[in-house]
């Protein structure tokens, strides 16, 4: 089960990145517009373009492998890891929850580093069309700078 304070990171606003790896260890990444918790608290579906999602999706399809990093602006982070279960292309409910994201994230990070900066880099990315993929989560690993930094969590 995703701990409750990592439930809340997910929602955000956080900067969320993909990692995949192929047979021979080279990895793939992505940024990930918006992570919606299950109601199991063990599967996340995230979001991903469509034209970053075809080697990622081969990565998965070949090994299952996924790690997720979720980090706050201000410094608080987690990696989720588990094993891919499906993807599809994103509806438009889903659309409609990356914008949500996309909102929301923008002026969480203007706090932090210039708006002219931020804004073009979040508004103005490309998120259509994307893929919905969604993994199951089987470990969670504390990443916020401290002496816990990369112990696992319960």
């Amino acid at each position: 089960m995703i701990p409750d304070r990592v439930v809340e990171v997910l929602r955000g606003p956080s900067v969320m990145q993909l990692g995949t790896r192929d047979a021979e260890l080279r990895p793939a990444h992505s940024y990930v517009a918006g992570a919606i918790v299950h109601d199991d608290r063990q599967t996340i579906t995230f979001f991903v373009t469509e034209r970053r999602s075809k080697r990622i999706l081969s990565d998965l399809e070949h090994n299952g492998r996924v790690a997720m990093a979720i980090a706050q602006a201000s410094h608080e982070a987690y990696q989720l890891k588990g094993s891919y279960v499906s993807s599809h292309p994103a509806s438009d409910e889903e659309y409609a929850f990356q914008e949500a994201y996309r909102s929301k994230l923008w002026p969480a990070l203007a706090e932090f580093w210039p708006e002219e900066m931020v804004k073009p880099m979040i508004l103005g990315a490309v998120y259509r069309p994307s893929v919905a993929i969604t993994f199951r989560v089987e470990e969670v690993f504390l990443q916020t700078p401290g002496p816990r930094a990369g112990s696992k969590m319960d």
